[in-house]
Parts: structure tokens; C-alpha cells; sequence
């Protein structure tokens, strides 16, 4: 089960990592290519800076699930300084927990936005506006799935899925 998880984790980090920086690269050709095209033709690509924003909602998506997935995130441990050691672990988990609601929430919120709003089409791309709205579902489904497997590593004793110092 153990090599499982970590063949799991390992996979999520590389399907986040490697989504989040496609999302990073193709927002810099765009934005790059429009402005190339904005001082040398003297226009841009219409589409362009719609399509930037919401690629940068994707990659941040992936970005969220792979730093979660490293302990890379922003943590405050004001109060992991101040329990004992032997209750670190628990801690980790029960944040794990709350990482998973927070998920979850994300997830129902955005089931919730795409009913009422995503059947508009986006004014300069033309593409319907589910397509950008589904990723908060995306977003959540792997925020949630990241606390899943985080937390099975924590329960599971592996000592590389206890937060960093």
C-alpha cells in the first residue's frame, strides 16, 4: 500500500508540476506574441489577454495541488512550534482535513457557478464559458485529492510526508 501512495504522490506532482509550467509557458508566448504584435503591427490578438487569465486559472490550480502535494505551501506554525513533537504528525493530518473540506467546497461552489453561469460564451474567445468555470471543479478535485493522499502518507507513518521545517 505504501508504494502505492508514493507511486500516487509521485504521479500528482508530476501531472501538477508539469500542467502548472505548460500553463506558465503559454501564457508568456501569448502575452509575448501580443505584445510583439501590438508594437509591430499595431494591433493584437483579441483573444489574447481573456485566454492569458484564464490559462493563469489553470495553472494555478495545478500550482495549488503541487505545492500542497510538496509542503510547499504557505503555512503558518505558530502552533506547530508549540506542541510536542509526538503530536506533529496528528496536526498535519487534521490540517489534511480541513485541506480536504476546503476542496470539496471548492468543488460544490464550482458545480454550483457552472449551472447558473456556464452557459454564456466568452465574448472574445467564443468558447463557452464552462470550459474556463470547470477549473474550480478541476481545481478542488485535485486540492481535495492532494489532502487525501497527503493525509494516507501522514497515517501511513512515511516520515517525507510530515511538513517541513
Amino acid at each position: 500500500m505504501s508504494h502505492l501512495l508514493a507511486r500516487i504522490h509521485r504521479g500528482l506532482i508530476l501531472f501538477n508540476g508539469s500542467l502548472a509550467g505548460l500553463a506558465m509557458v503559454l501564457i508568456f508566448l501569448l502575452v509575448a506574441g501580443n505584445a510583439f504584435a501590438r508594437y509591430t503591427y499595431g494591433g493584437s490578438i483579441s483573444w489574447g489577454e481573456d485566454t492569458a487569465i484564464y490559462l493563469m486559472i489553470y495553472g494555478l490550480m495545478f500550482g495549488m495541488a503541487w505545492a500542497y502535494l510538496q509542503d510547499k505551501h504557505i503555512g503558518f506554525d505558530l502552533i506547530r512550534r508549540l506542541l510536542p513533537p509526538r503530536w506533529l504528525r496528528w496536526q498535519a493530518v487534521a490540517i489534511d482535513l480541513v485541506v480536504l473540506a476546503v476542496g470539496v467546497g471548492l468543488m460544490v461552489s464550482a458545480i454550483e457557478f457552472i449551472a447558473a453561469r456556464g452557459n454564456r460564451t466568452s465574448s472574445s474567445t467564443g468558447i463557452p464559458m464552462w470550459v474556463f468555470q470547470t477549473s474550480m471543479l478541476m481545481g478542488g478535485g485535485l486540492l481535495s485529492l492532494s489532502a487525501l493522499v497527503m493525509g494516507a502518507q501522514r497515517l501511513s507513518g512515511r516520515s517525507d510526508g510530515e511538513p517541513s521545517p
